[in-house]
């Protein structure tokens, strides 16, 4: 899975409330905190967790570039509640 499909994937099912959205947040959960994991992803998932509990006018600062462009587009495409 692409960093662009997680995404779409997280947004879309918190969205539709999906049962697989669960298991999107806990995986977005697990990689904000993961000292491995790099730190533009760790940003990414921490985001994307906010996002996925309803929270408005996130902060999109902490993104990349190309991760902010493709967070607004998967809200444009599919939406945020």
């Amino acid at each position: 899975m692409t960093v662009e499909q997680f995404i779409a994937g997280a947004i879309q099912s918190a969205r539709e409330k999906r049962p697989e959205a669960e298991q999107y947040f806990k995986e977005a959960q697990r990689l904000a905190i993961d000292s491995n994991a790099p730190a533009e992803l760790q940003s990414l998932c921490k985001v994307l967790q906010r996002i996925m509990v309803g929270e408005k006018n996130i902060d999109l600062s902490t993104l990349t570039e190309e991760l902010r462009e493709m967070v607004e587009r998967t809200i444009r495409e599919y939406g945020h509640e």
